[in-house]
């Protein structure tokens, strides 16, 4: 008599059949592979930070239908979407909060890759993108952070100015692209970078970053057979 180990339904074959239809197309561009002994914790660091980037574009992209990026409405649009709007509290709660995780989540995956040595692994480049998207990063909550318009805002947006400005030869020309002249439309500039262009720098960043394959528990430990008998 043959017993058959297989137990698989309908569902789990037509969910098979996807992945099997979608391996060569472009939209599994990358390979995932789970070793088979765990080394560290910290390797999640940067598939964490990218979970954390899509929970910010999906909550962004809910906080967009009511916010209003006019110098005299910003903060308005945003009190209206903490006290009128429907679970808007949470959302914007849930953005704020993910924006800061993802600074801290990336400054921490960009050390402990420093630290640990992997940046040495034939990973130059993956390196050097890192640390530019570590730097968008920073200004992409940035941005975020002055489109408020609250006092603390306008404290960061001053010294932000004054830095920029003591530039030499460069600054006041960066300055007037960045605020604008008089600081009019500067949350309409700061909007526009912090929803499309520095989003697509760092989705373009990320295409180079992210290696072939992505190991979930990575840095792999490199141990000869010897050490195992």
């Amino acid at each position: 008599m043959v017993v058959s180990l297989k137990r698989r339904n309908g569902l789990v074959d037509f969910f098979y059949w996807i992945w099997d239809g979608l391996e060569r197309t472009v939209f599994i561009g990358t390979k995932f592979s789970f070793p088979a002994r765990f080394v560290s914790p910290f390797g999640f660091l940067g598939m964490l930070t990218f979970v954390i980037f899509v929970i910010l574009g999906i909550t962004g992209a809910l906080l967009m239908f009511y916010y209003q990026p006019i110098l005299d409405r910003a903060w308005d649009s945003v009190a209206k979407i903490n006290d009128t709007v429907p679970y808007g509290f949470m959302i914007r709660n849930i953005h704020y909060h993910a924006s800061n995780a993802m600074v801290l989540l990336a400054v921490l995956h960009m050390y402990y890759q420093y630290f640990s040595g992997r940046y040495k692994i034939r990973n130059e480049i993956i390196w050097v993108t890192g640390v530019v998207l570590g730097t968008v990063t920073i200004l992409e909550a940035f941005t975020g952070y002055d489109i408020i318009f609250s006092e603390r805002a306008e404290l960061a947006i001053s010294i932000a100015a004054s830095l920029t400005n003591s530039m030499p030869v460069v600054g006041p020309t960066i300055r007037d692209a960045m605020f604008g002249s008089g600081f009019a439309d500067f949350i309409l500039r700061f909007y526009t970078m912090h929803v499309f262009l520095l989003p697509i720098v760092m989705l373009g960043l990320m295409a180079v970053h992210m290696p072939r394959f992505l190991v979930f528990d990575v840095p792999m430990v490199w141990q000869s057979r010897e050490q195992y008998f």
